[in-house]
């Protein structure tokens, strides 16, 4: 006769390890979202000095012209949502282990928040004024030289040093950490500080981020915190008792969410790719015409009228060499199938 021995179920859950937001306390929340699903923000147009003329009978200061502006509209695309059910006979007879509110809390830790994050990252990546593609990979000797070399780029278009966020992969900040300038200089990583910041490299807060977080590729990402806009409108955890139909607790979880990159701000973002980013156009100009070229691109746009083609009204998709004229500054970006967009490229014709 076979015996069948007894077996004894643990009253604990294996919880799965969890990480808090690596991206919130860097996201840009400077506008308000309360109460409505879009909003559009302005920006007004520079304007061009000319050599004053003492002479002139009018019109000294030069050509009267109405001034211009940019109008951006950010409209929220992500209402997500998630449910379960407990079952009150199922529950008594598994020891009553699982807890509505707690599943709830664990669902947002375990699959929301890093929902977000990757989201907020691939957003901030594609929205990139600035960026550098090299296939030749970062080692603890190139690293440090890669990153402050992407920070001077962003100081000479005037990108403020204060509140700056280098993300960094958690393969390459092994790579930062070992690099001979830090080891002698900078005590990074000595402690953890709030907020899931290692410490201070350049002036900059260091997250190092998950792999799997950051966009394939995408060794590291230079941020200033207000060049974005990242809203999140709704948050509800709610525990339904015996709803119709069901003797049972029911855990509901909606949250909306979304992210943008200010179009005047888009040089506060600096991506380093090995790979997965498109190719920043390239311009040529012959006989009067401005080609432009991007490897692989799927479609490339461009305005001329100073805008950020990433979300200005006014983009246009380039098919062919066009007119332009000395003193004309194009503004151009390209995607590509599966890739990031690429970075911004701003040409004046010569």
């Amino acid at each position: 006769m076979a015996i069948n021995l007894a077996s004894k179920y643990s009253t604990k859950l294996d919880e799965r390890f969890t990480k808090k937001s690596i991206t919130d306390a860097f996201a840009g929340k400077k506008y308000e979202f309360t109460g409505v699903k879009s909003i559009k923000i302005w920006s007004v147009d520079q304007v061009k000095p000319v050599n004053y003329n003492r002479a002139g009978t009018s019109f000294r200061f030069g050509t009267v012209n109405e001034l211009g502006d940019t109008v951006q509209e950010m409209t929220l695309s992500q209402d997500r949502g998630l449910t379960f059910a407990i079952d009150h006979g199922n529950a008594q007879e598994q020891f009553n282990i699982k807890h509505c509110n707690q599943i709830l809390k664990s669902n947002w830790d375990e699959v929301v928040t890093p929902e977000i994050d990757k989201y907020r990252l691939n957003a901030w990546a594609s929205g990139a004024g600035l960026g550098t593609i090299n296939a030749t990979a970062l080692t603890n000797q190139t690293i440090l030289r890669a990153i402050m070399t992407a920070g001077a780029a962003m100081s000479n278009v005037l990108v403020p040093k204060a509140n700056r966020t280098l993300f960094v992969t958690e393969s390459m900040y092994i790579e930062t950490k070992l690099a001979d300038q830090i080891i002698s200089v900078e005590k990074l990583g000595e402690k953890a500080v709030a907020n899931g910041s290692v410490g201070k490299l350049d002036g900059m807060n260091v997250v190092p981020v998950p792999d799997s977080y950051m966009p394939a590729g995408i060794e590291f990402m230079i941020k200033y915190k207000d060049a974005t806009v990242d809203p999140q409108t709704l948050k509800t955890l709610r525990v339904q008792k015996n709803p119709i139909g069901f003797d049972a607790d029911v855990g509901e979880c909606r949250y909306i969410y979304d992210s943008f990159v200010l179009g005047q701000k888009a040089n506060g973002i600096f991506v380093y790719a090995a790979s997965g980013v498109q190719a920043t156009p390239s311009g040529s100009v012959s006989s009067g015409k401005l080609t432009l070229t991007s490897a692989s691109a799927t479609a490339i746009y461009y305005t001329t009228d100073g805008s950020n083609p990433k979300n200005s009204p006014t983009k246009q998709t380039y098919s062919a060499a066009f007119n332009v004229t000395s003193g004309d500054l194009v503004r151009a970006y390209a995607t590509g199938s599966g890739v990031v967009d690429s970075a911004i490229l701003n040409y004046t014709v010569a």
